[in-house]
């Protein structure tokens, strides 16, 4: 007896991306906390086996593709692969798909697309009877089989063991024996009569023409009776022409809003892989400057000491060429006062010397007063010089 191996998912309900769960085991149990997934995993078993949405806790199909319910659909479709193992070791692989327009879903078999109908036959020779529901029990299912009454269980197991779809049949067979019984018996009464109404052959002949008009009667009767039920049926035919043509238009104008909507995401696509290149050189681009800005890195600290140290020998040389000005001032001050003083010292002795000379003319005493002169001008050099020495000093 096979068994289910593992599941493969891709962007069903909860599960993102592609996931696979398994490899389960003959008996296998599934717990967790609420939320964890549990439902949705039974979910993605009742949807690959075939199961309605209604059952899927899901309003419509697409609402199965992972963020569909917020408005952030995970990708354009969803599906799931139940891997069922044969006793032999070999696998089959049933693949159910939902794509985002939720019209319908795509059924394969070991990877090759099939219908619906050939997908519930491979699954019939597992088995597995979709209509019945024997592949799966829900919570209270028991309970609710335990409740049913005698004909409802009988209908379910109807159901299971497929007897009731041969109920039509049985039907038509049961009636076609009883009127072959009817026939039968009618035969034998009528046979029995004979004997008895040939004694009465115009009474029969009565009958009979009597009998003659009612079956011919009947005949018309029923011939009204099959024009009127072929004329309605001619009418329901049109009617549901309509409704088919209607429906056919309405599938039309859905596949070729299907084929914009394609069209309209290979443009995008192709957007987003432009934009995904240009974002590319982009990042290179940054990549590049900051490799060269860390190269630069070194050089720029270095050029922000120097111009530290700049900045300090700058403030310095400002402080000494103001301390030079201020010396400078004073000393132009010195050197004017001197200047006073040797215009005064030289007017002095200008007016010595003519002092001198009166004298000397007057007492003829040239001599002594060359040698008072010479002493005089050696003690003004004197003084002269002492000065000019202090002021270098400053």
């Amino acid at each position: 007896m096979g068994y289910l191996r593992e599941l493969e998912m891709e962007n069903f309900k909860s599960y993102r991306g592609k996931q696979t769960i398994g490899p389960f085991k003959q008996f296998t149990a599934i717990i967790g906390p609420n939320g964890a997934g549990k439902s949705n995993l039974m979910d993605a078993i009742s949807f690959v086996l075939g199961e309605k949405t209604n059952l899927l806790r899901a309003k419509r199909l697409s609402d199965l593709i992972h963020g569909t319910p917020v408005g952030k659909p995970a990708g354009n479709k969803a599906s799931v692969t139940a891997v069922y193992a044969e006793d032999d070791g070999s696998e089959i692989r049933f693949t159910r798909v939902v794509h985002a327009s939720g019209s319908a879903t795509d059924y394969k078999v070991n990877g090759k697309s099939v219908g619906m109908q050939a997908y519930q036959a491979e699954l019939e020779k597992l088995g597995i009877l979709i209509k019945a529901k024997n592949f799966l029990v829900f919570q209270g299912a028991v309970e609710s089989i335990a409740m049913k009454n005698p004909k409802e269980r009988t209908a379910m197991f109807e159901e299971i063991s497929r007897s009731g779809e041969l109920t039509e049949e049985y039907a038509k067979k049961r009636a076609e024996m009883m009127k072959a019984e009817e026939d039968t018996s009618f035969s034998y009464q009528k046979k029995k009569g004979i004997a008895a109404e040939k004694k009465e052959a115009k009474q029969e002949k009565d009958e009979a023409e009597k009998y003659q008009r009612l079956k011919d009667d009947l005949v018309k009767a029923q011939l009204q009776l099959q024009l009127f039920k072929l004329y309605h049926n001619e009418q329901e035919i049109k009617i549901h022409r309509k409704e088919l043509d209607a429906k056919t238009e309405e599938v039309e104008n859905l596949l070729a809003h299907r084929d914009s909507i394609e069209e309209t995401i290979k443009t995008k696509k192709k957007e987003h892989g432009k934009m995904g290149r240009d974002m590319a050189v982009i990042e290179k681009n940054i990549r590049e400057k900051e490799v060269e800005l860390n190269k630069k890195r070194p050089q720029y600290i270095k050029a922000k000491e120097n111009t530290a140290h700049m900045l300090q020998k700058l403030a310095q040389a400002e402080k000494s060429l103001k301390n030079a000005k201020k010396a400078h001032e004073k000393h132009n001050k010195e050197i004017k006062d001197l200047e006073r003083e040797l215009a005064e010292v030289e007017r002095r002795r200008q007016e010595f010397e003519d002092k001198i000379e009166e004298e000397s003319q007057s007492q003829g005493r040239d001599i002594q007063l060359e040698r008072r002169r010479q002493e005089f001008e050696d003690k003004i050099e004197e003084e002269s010089q002492s000065q000019g020495r202090d002021i270098q000093l400053e």
